[in-house]
Formats: structure tokens, sequence, C-alpha cells
């Protein structure tokens, strides 16, 4: 007898909510009661890529951000279509896209050439599939949020957001840390600490944030804790414990994202209007250019550049709107995602999602994940 493909109906009441679909169990073609699923029966092709994406989907079924997405393919695309042929193809990208991606090796400075004649990088506007994680609780008097860290350890992604409001007594940001866990873990956040100093960069939410004092290391996310204007301790929470967090004489240190897994170095040119945004090389003399000044005709307003640790590409804001990605390699600038409602865009943080390339931020209280569709 043929099972139908369906998400599994062990999720919890507070998913289905979040969700907008009501997930069924799994059934077999004796109790087909749509055409889709009468469609799926009757075809032999289409039932072995219906047992194809059910066996692809049960090594990430734990994982939330796989069922949103199957979710919405089920309701949007799958259960929309009029035809087998609609239905092949719609399982075909699906199983492509859910299935684990290789990583290439991150290419070295020279394997990187420089791009000559001062030809700007080809651009693109290919939104990725976008997705809401979580809410922060904006809690009263809470106007700063930030996301600190995100990480992919295990297969599992770790993302740690900070929310609060900046303390000009202590000279210093003072709020909750947050730590959001990529499971069907309820609730969607766990608070790590609440109202406390924190110290996350030397000048946490700038352009540039100078050198940063929190972050993931070990499976472990270290930050300081500021108790007065002139007292700082160390902290570390192990991720995913949901532990409280404990004194370390260990301090995190790392460079500034600009600068943290850089391949090549950026320039920002002024002009009396925005100014070219360019690369340069430390084993190359010269520059190339990534963009030229007012392109697009809004101008480069260009905010929070970040490095991938596992590829070639740098994100960025564009203003407080839009998130970008230029690819020193191939040399493509392309727009990834834009601000909804809107809210303004923070701290595109680059992660691998199953070997796809991923950018975790939030666009004013929301916590969202863009994931591309390509690789």
């Amino acid at each position: 007898m043929k099972n139908i493909y369906s998400l599994p109906s062990f999720l919890p009441l507070a998913f289905l909510l979040f969700s907008s679909v009501a997930f069924s169990a799994s059934s077999d073609c004796g109790k087909a009661s749509t055409d889709v699923e009468r469609k799926i029966c009757r075809s032999p092709s289409l039932s072995a890529m219906d047992e194809k994406l059910s066996e692809v989907f049960k090594s990430i079924k734990n994982r939330r951000v796989f069922q949103l997405i199957e979710s919405e393919w089920l309701e949007s695309e799958r259960n929309s279509c009029e035809s087998v042929e609609c239905l092949e193809d719609s399982y075909v990208r699906q199983i492509r896209f859910l299935s684990p991606v290789p990583i290439a090796p991150r290419p070295t400075q020279k394997d990187i050439k420089l791009m000559l004649g001062d030809k700007p990088y080809k651009q693109f506007e290919r939104s990725w599939k976008v997705i809401d994680l979580a809410w922060l609780p904006n809690e009263k008097g809470a106007v700063e949020r930030f996301v600190i860290s995100a990480e992919t350890i295990s297969g599992m992604l770790h993302v740690i957001v900070f929310e609060g409001h900046f303390d000009a007594a202590m000279i210093a940001y003072r709020g909750n840390l947050y730590e959001y866990v990529d499971r069907n873990d309820r609730p969607v956040l766990h608070t790590i600490a609440k109202d406390i100093g924190f110290d996350g960069a030397f000048s946490l939410g700038s352009n540039d944030e100078g050198k940063r004092f929190a972050g993931i290391l070990d499976g472990a996310f270290y930050y300081r804790q500021q108790l007065s204007k002139n007292q700082l301790r160390g902290m570390v929470y192990k991720l995913g414990s949901k532990s409280p967090p404990l004194e370390s004489s260990l301090l995190f240190q790392q460079w500034p994202n600009a600068d943290e897994n850089a391949v090549s170095g950026l320039t920002f040119g002024w002009g009396g209007e925005y100014g070219k945004l360019q690369a340069y090389y430390s084993h190359i003399s010269g520059y190339e250019t990534i963009a030229q000044a007012g392109r697009p005709e809004a101008g480069w307003n260009i905010y929070a550049p970040i490095w991938s640790k596992s590829r070639p590409t740098f994100y960025f804001k564009n203003g407080d709107e839009t998130i970008w990605r230029a690819n020193v390699a191939d040399k493509t600038l392309t727009k990834i995602a834009k601000a909804s409602d809107e809210g303004m865009i923070q701290n595109p943080t680059p992660v691998d999602i199953n070997g796809r390339e991923a950018v975790v931020y939030l666009n004013g209280s929301t916590l969202k994940m863009a994931i591309s569709l390509e690789e």
C-alpha cells in the first residue's frame, strides 16, 4: 500500500498555531481524499518521488526551519498543482532543495584574481527564501535589538540575540540575552540572562563595531557582563543547555566583522555622493570595483559588512532596508532580502544550513532567515 508524504503529526499545538498549515499523519492511498493525493497514488513516478522526499526529510525533520519550509511548500506549491507534470517539477525542486549540499573548499587569496578594467561586478536581484524564526518578547523599554552571534553546530543552528536599551548612567547596553535553537523546543526562545549590563563589542550597534567581546567558541557563548561603570566579568553559556550562565576566566575577543574571515579588504568611497564599493587584495596591487557610485539609483549607504567563514563572500546592509552579498571569487553582487512592513534590518549574519548559504537577521523585533535557493 502506497503512503502519501506529509509532515509529521507530532508537532505541538504552539507550532500548529505558528504555522499556516495543520499537519496530518501519514496516510495510505486507500484514504487519499484530495485530487493531489489521488494523482500521487496513481502515478508510479510521483509515488517514487513522494517516497524519496519522505526519506530526505527524515534526516532534517527535527529542525524547525525545514518544517516551516515544508509547511509552505505543501500548502502553496504542491497542493496547488493541477497536473502530474506540475507535481513532478515541484517534487524535483523540493528534493533538490532539501538534500544536503557539500560546501566547496574556501578559495584562498591566491585563487582569487583581480577584476581589471574598472568593471563592476555582475549585479542581480535574486530574493532568497525568507523564513520567520521567532519573535522577540519586545518588552517595555526595549528599543535596541542585535544579533550577537549565529553558528551551525553539528547541523543545528544557534542564534544569540540581545534586546534592551542603552543605559547612559552605566555607559553600556542593558537588557536580555536570548538563544534561538532550530529544533522543536518550546518556548522558541530561551532567556540566557535577564536585565544585565551587556558588553558585546567596542562600539556595539555602530557600523564598525571594532573588536567584539561576545561570541561563540567551542559550543559555548562567551560574553562580558557589566556590573557597574568600572566593573566587568566574563560569563559563559553552554549552547542549547538552557542552564544558567557561569562566570568564566576565559574572555572572548575577535576582530571586527569587516576583518574577521576576510579574503580581501574593502573600501567605501565618498565624493559628494555615495562612492564606489571596492575591494583590494594583499597579494595583488590595485583595486577592483564591486559597485559603481549611484547604482542602484538610491546610491550605496553601506552598513555592517560581515564575511562568511566558509565562502569568499561578504554581506552588508544597503541602508536599513536591503541585504546584499558580494562574492569576490565569481565577481557577483546580489540583493538577497529586503525589510518587510517598513521595518529596519539589523545584523545580517551568514550561516550554513544543510550546506546551503543562508543569512540570519533581525527585521524589527522578528528574527528571520534568508536561505539561498541555488547552490
